[in-house]
């Protein structure tokens, strides 16, 4: 089963060192979209929040520079 890992950038990168085994690359896209729901439910609540532009990569590697298999790109305005 491959391993996935999710990294977040907003500016600065938070890398996913430990990953997720998951069946294929459908069930990563289906985990993006559920942690990118998660994060949208905690950062957008902030009122001070007025602007947000991040991204979720799932690549095949813990660190940068490993492939890039999809990024789902947020960009929120208030």
């Amino acid at each position: 089963m491959p391993r996935y890992f999710f990294h977040i950038h907003d500016g600065h990168s938070v890398l996913d060192d430990v990953g997720l085994d998951l069946p294929d690359i459908s069930a990563a896209r289906t985990t993006a979209i559920e942690l990118s729901g998660e994060i949208l439910k905690h950062d957008v609540m902030d009122p001070l929040l007025h602007y947000i532009s991040w991204q979720v990569e799932v690549s095949d590697s813990p660190e940068l520079g490993g492939r890039s298999l999809f990024v789902l790109q947020f960009s929120v305005e208030g």
